[in-house]
């Protein structure tokens, strides 16, 4: 595969205008990037602007239920072919290559499919065992609690009981096989007893937090919600939403976070951070919200930005080596 010379540089588009990426004051690592799932990019375009933006270390995801592989050697088939064009690209670009070395992948079912997994639970688990073989496999995810019904996607909330089934029956592979996981938890629309949240909170109790991690995916909560998984030594990874305007509470969380627990994501192609929020979200733009709740942060506790952000990266190379 071979790359046309990219236009992007260290800006970002949105309708009109042109956005200047920060100049990163540490290495960047992405820990949550759907490469399978973009709509008007290519992966191996996406790698190389992360290369050139600073992204140092990233984590894509796998799900053998609902990503369109026929098997796990498919998957990553694919994912050596985008690698090496990606690799191409920086190359030609002259661009650091360091990311190339780093890129990990999890492998697990979403909780939107709890139901086909019970059905045939032996199976799936077959092909996440195969996946954890590979050295580039970092864990298990992202696996979790989903009690919202999808309207955009028409997509409804499987049973909770058959969800924490899906999520304990995986939760116990990853501390079988000594990897970290990444939890994705979304409560209802307008429930204040945050109810995704409270039961896998209970299961983490009851079957313990896998010792190699375990991080809360794309937090969205307030504080409180957010120290009791502090209390359980979980890593909270922070992405595009917690640089929406209205999100003061995310941020008072990522601010009151322990250092050697926060994390930076994307969930590309998902939730772009501002200023461009609404556009395909891609990893090259994780530069924008680890920038802005690095200040934000810094301002509220005096901590010095870069060291901020260092910890965010060193965190992401510890658990995803």
């Amino acid at each position: 595969m071979t790359l046309a010379p990219l236009s992007f540089a260290k800006t970002v588009k949105k309708k009109q205008l042109s956005f200047e990426l920060p100049a990163p004051a540490a290495p960047l690592a992405d820990t949550h990037a759907h490469l399978t799932c973009f709509w008007n990019k290519t992966p191996a375009e996406a790698l190389a602007r992360a290369a050139r933006a600073g992204v140092r270390s990233l984590v894509t995801l796998w799900d053998p239920i609902a990503d369109d592989f026929d098997s796990f050697p498919a998957f990553r088939a694919w994912l050596a072919k985008q690698l090496a064009a990606a690799r191409e690209q920086a190359e030609r670009d002259g661009s650091p290559l360091d990311l190339f070395d780093n890129v990990r992948f999890l492998a697990g079912v979403h909780p939107y499919g709890a139901l086909d997994f019970m059905s045939r639970e032996s199976q799936v688990l077959c092909q996440l065992r195969e996946a954890l073989l590979d050295p580039l496999c970092a864990g298990i995810g992202e696996i979790g609690l989903d009690y919202h019904f999808d309207a955009d996607d028409n997509i409804e909330a499987a049973p909770h009981d058959v969800q924490i089934a899906c999520m304990e029956s995986q939760l116990a592979l990853a501390s079988e096989n000594g990897v970290p996981v990444e939890l994705h938890l979304r409560n209802d629309a307008g429930d204040e007893a945050r109810g995704a949240h409270e039961d896998a909170y209970r299961v983490l109790q009851e079957h313990g937090v896998p010792q190699a991690g375990c991080v809360l995916h794309c937090f969205t909560e307030d504080l409180p919600t957010a120290e009791r998984f502090f209390g359980l030594g979980c890593y909270i990874a922070f992405g595009g939403a917690a640089t929406f305007k209205r999100n003061e509470g995310i941020r008072e969380a990522f601010a009151a976070c322990p250092l050697d627990r926060i994390l930076f994501e994307t969930d590309c192609p998902y939730m772009a951070p501002e200023p461009i929020r609404g556009v395909e979200c891609e990893p090259a733009m994780i530069g924008f919200t680890a920038d802005a709740l690095a200040h934000d942060r810094a301002e509220r506790t005096g901590e010095a930005p870069a060291a901020i952000a260092q910890a965010a990266y060193d965190n992401a190379r510890a658990l995803f080596a």
